[in-house]
């Protein structure tokens, strides 16, 4: 959006919200050159007699956002006639938004997933899950009409005296869901912020660290009109790599390890992996599938000491059940299993595990990864120009409407 040179007439003070607030004492600069101002907001058009249908969204079992977004898609796909041929903006939790009303106010539909894809980031608590013949997960949906949005509301908030009206939230949080829906598709979502992988490969920063390149999106009610403020943004994220090969970049006390395979941890070490380790999300890599686990702790045997019992009732080691069953001779023995089961516990040789993408660095960044991020993040003005001009036009696949 681009903004002129504004001149202030001298008055002695503005009253603002009931304060009276203290202007220039002169005429306002009418003396230097006007200097065109370029701001990283751009107008948004909406059409205030355009109705908004609000449905609340109830899944079971509960799921992430992520499969979320997979069933609501399917959903759509599967059911146009009934939803008639709306396609609906979702925040991925409870809120669906669509600008035609479905057939009927209350909506329930059973939606199959293939269990390997829908079983990422389930809730332990949520494992009762129902499984069809086809070796799918079936999710139950009711959707229920909450509300009928309308625009009007906004459109008096920002053409009139804002005394008295209230700024429209739910109608303003309905849009700002609706402007990210097309991005969500191909981007790591974080907070407000959007991390497309069309804006560029992961940096490393050190420490197990990478940083990604995204950008920051909001609705703002300005005396211009309803404006998306847009700029650029950077995360530190954990580095999609083997757990060893993480803790080595992590842990100076790990960076030998590689050489000397039977190094054990001492307790302040093993702490110290415990605690960079916490709330990781890991897959396996001895075998085919999509599921995810949350790191919860370490065993307190090695891998070499840990037994179990399988449920045939027969007891093995570690070391000698992934040997039997998957014929992977496990290397580094005297390092404690990562603990990845709450409920249930299940126990998986640090070497077999990998850290998932998408994941927000959790510990603090040390000042040479700040540094390096700082660096990173520096572009020349007409630089940062275009990319937010390119985030605005869809050059990263970022927009859809």
């Amino acid at each position: 959006m681009k903004a002129n040179h504004l001149s202030t007439h001298h008055n002695s003070s503005i009253t603002m919200h009931g304060v009276n607030i203290a202007t220039r004492p002169d005429g306002g600069g009418i003396g230097g050159t006007a200097i065109p101002l370029y701001a990283n907001h751009f107008l948004v058009c909406f059409d205030p007699g355009q109705k908004i249908f609000h449905y609340d969204v109830d899944i079971s079992p509960h799921p992430s956002k992520e499969t979320a977004r997979m069933i609501k898609n399917k959903l759509v796909e599967e059911n146009s006639d009934i939803l008639s041929g709306a396609l609906p903006a979702f925040d991925g939790r409870k809120n669906l938004f669509s600008p035609i009303q479905f057939q009927q106010d209350r909506l329930e539909f059973f939606v199959s997933l293939p269990a390997a894809a829908s079983t990422r980031f389930i809730e332990a608590k949520d494992n009762a899950h129902m499984i069809d013949k086809q070796n799918h997960k079936v999710f139950r949906v009711n959707l229920r009409l909450v509300s009928k949005l309308s625009g009007e509301e906004l459109n008096k908030y920002l053409n009139e005296d804002k005394d008295g009206i209230p700024l429209p939230q739910e109608y303003l949080h309905a849009l700002d869901v609706i402007l990210r829906e097309g991005a969500m598709e191909n981007s790591i979502p974080m907070g407000r912020s959007l991390y497309p992988r069309s804006m560029g490969e992961a940096k490393e920063i050190g420490g197990g660290a990478v940083m990604l390149r995204g950008f920051f999106q909001s609705l703002r009610p300005t005396k211009q009109g309803l404006a998306l403020n847009v700029d650029l943004s950077l995360t530190a994220f954990h580095e999609n790599t083997g757990i060893i090969a993480y803790l080595q970049k992590r842990c100076d006390f790990m960076k030998d390890l590689s050489q000397v395979k039977s190094r054990a941890l001492t307790v302040d070490e093993r702490r110290e992996v415990e605690k960079a380790l916490k709330n990781i999300r890991v897959f396996v890599c001895h075998r085919e599938t999509d599921q995810r686990y949350h790191v919860h702790g370490l065993t307190e045997e090695t891998t070499e000491n840990l037994k179990f019992r399988d449920r045939s009732g027969k007891d093995y080691t570690v070391v000698d059940y992934f040997k039997e069953h998957y014929n992977h001779d496990i290397k580094f023995r005297n390092l404690p299993c990562l603990q990845i089961g709450k409920s249930k516990p299940c126990y998986v040789p640090m070497e077999l595990c990998m850290v998932c993408e998408g994941q927000k660095f959790l510990g603090k960044l040390s000042d040479e990864q700040t540094s390096k991020m700082l660096r990173m993040g520096c572009q020349r003005p007409s630089e940062r120009k275009g990319i937010i001009k390119g985030v605005v036009e869809g050059a990263f696949g970022t927009r859809r409407y």
